[in-house]
Formats: structure tokens, sequence, C-alpha cells
């Protein structure tokens, strides 16, 4: 069982996990995979099946995923659910516009559009599985795809009806591989290659990991695409380490939300980051708000 969250949601699953976690409607799932990984077409079907008992229509994209669906129908009746308009599946270049101009905001509204059609079908959500490597290998498309992972994470985690599981080969580039990663509340990978991770809950950002020197550049992008309203609350209480740099970071988004109107809530600081904070002399440059976890 979840723990009970906001709104009396339950808690999002978060971690680096090698299970997918019990199906629940704001599932964000990064699975890294070797590309003949045995398991790959087993966790498909599962994180599939998990949305079809919960009455969801599925949406299958790349060809890697859709060959996961011929597998065992004790699992999932692909076929039958086909037939029946609850699963549909589709190109990468249908889905993203792979060899168009891919943008955030256009997946954004693709999303959404295809969620508003499944519930309006009857059914309760949209539950995905897209095979995103070919779009992280390209240089053209890697940045734009960190910062659609990060959006899209906001879409699932306020009740936007959808959840999804991106899949990834181990073989892609450390720095795109990473930076998609650390999008995600859950990530089956080497840990090594996502020392961090930023996600939604209802009421905050969540920042939860190890954040280095090296790590700097990769959160600064992921905080400048994080939607904000009057107050964000960046969720600091996961953070087992974060260095100079890091929290130079933080206050850097802390002043950029500033011209924009909106104050920044730093919640579950240790004292140790309290203390580097002040050390910093940060409070001069980017005054935040202190509050406990």
């Amino acid at each position: 069982m979840r723990a009970p969250g906001a709104y009396g949601r339950e808690m999002r699953a978060s971690g680096l996990l090698s299970e997918l976690p019990e199906a629940c409607p704001a599932d964000h799932v990064c699975w890294v995979h070797d590309e003949h990984d045995p398991g790959f077409d087993a966790a498909v079907r599962q994180f599939l099946a998990g949305g079809a008992a919960r009455g969801e229509r599925l949406l299958v994209i790349g060809a890697r995923a859709i060959a996961a669906l011929d597998g065992d129908p004790a699992q999932l009746d692909a076929a039958r659910l086909r037939a029946d308009g609850a699963l549909e599946v589709l190109g990468v270049d249908d889905a993203y516009a792979a060899s168009e101009e891919f943008t955030v905001a256009r997946q954004r509204a693709w999303y959404e559009a295809a969620t508003h059609r499944a519930r309006a079908d009857g059914f309760t959500g949209l539950r995905v599985v897209a095979e995103m490597s070919a779009l992280a290998a390209d240089p053209r498309h890697a940045d734009e795809l960190a910062r659609w992972e990060h959006v899209a994470d906001e879409f699932m985690a306020t009740d936007g009806g959808m959840s999804a599981m991106c899949t990834y080969r181990s073989d892609l580039p450390p720095a795109p591989l990473g930076a998609v990663a650390a999008a995600h509340p859950v990530v089956r990978a080497n840990p090594r290659s996502v020392p961090f991770r930023v996600f939604f809950e209802r009421d905050r950002v969540v920042l939860a990991g190890e954040v280095d020197a090296f790590d700097a550049d990769r959160l600064a992008a992921l905080l400048a695409a994080t939607p904000a309203g009057a107050r964000a609350v960046l969720d600091v209480g996961g953070l087992g380490f974060v260095g100079a740099a890091g929290l130079r970071v933080i206050a850097r988004w802390a002043v950029e939300l500033g011209g924009r109107g909106s104050s920044l809530e730093l919640r579950g600081a240790s004292s140790l980051l309290r203390r580097m904070w002040g050390l910093l002399a940060l409070d001069d440059r980017a005054p935040v708000e202190f509050s406990p976890a």
C-alpha cells in the first residue's frame, strides 16, 4: 500500500527500483534496458496490465515496445484489448513528430487531447508505454526531450489522468540518458547514471538523491522548466548530498522565480544544508523560506 498524500491522493511511488510498483494513476517510470533484455517484454506487459485492471486506455509507442505485446496472453491479452479499442499502438514519429519540430508545448497538447479522448470514450485515464531511445539519441531533440519528461511528470502528478513508462536503451550516451532519467520519480537504471531525481508531488517539487558539481547544469535545466505559480515549494528532505554548485543553482532559480513574481520555500532542509546556505551568503542574493518536512 502507498501512503495517503495531499488532497487524499496516494503518494506516488519513487526511488531507484528494480521492479515495477503497484499500478496507480500518476505513475511515471523510466525503465532503462539492454536491447535484448529478457525482462523488458514482461515489464511492459505488467505495466499495461495494471492500467487495464484500472479501466485505463492503453497506448504503446515505438517498435520495440510494440514487439513486447507479443507475449503471454494470460498476462496481457493484447489482441482482445486492441479489438475492443482499449489498446492502441503508434510509431514514434506519429506521437512525437520526431521528423519535425519537437516541442514541449506540442507534446503536452497532444497528450492532453489523447487523455481527454480516452476519458470521453469511457476509460478512467490513459496509460502509456513509449520507447524513446531514438529521440534521446538525436542531438536535435535530446534537450527538449528532457524538458518534456519534466513537464509531463507535472501533468501526471496533478491528476492529469495519464500515467507512463518511458523506456530507454542503456547504451545511449550518458548525458542524454541521465537527463531524461532524472525527470522521473521511479527509475530502473544503474544508480551511478542517475545520481538525483526531480519530480512532482501535487503540492511541491521533490529533489532526491545527490547533486555534485558535475550534475549542477542538469539540475538547472530541470528547475528552469518547472511550472511555478505564486509560490514554489522544493522538498529537499530526500537529498543525501548537495554541493555548493547545486545550492547556487537553487539560489539562481529562486532569483528567477522572484523576477516572475513567485517565491521559493525549501522544505525539509537538513541542518548542514542550511549551514552551507548561510556560509555561501545565499540569503543575501536569494532569500527563501525554510520549512520543516
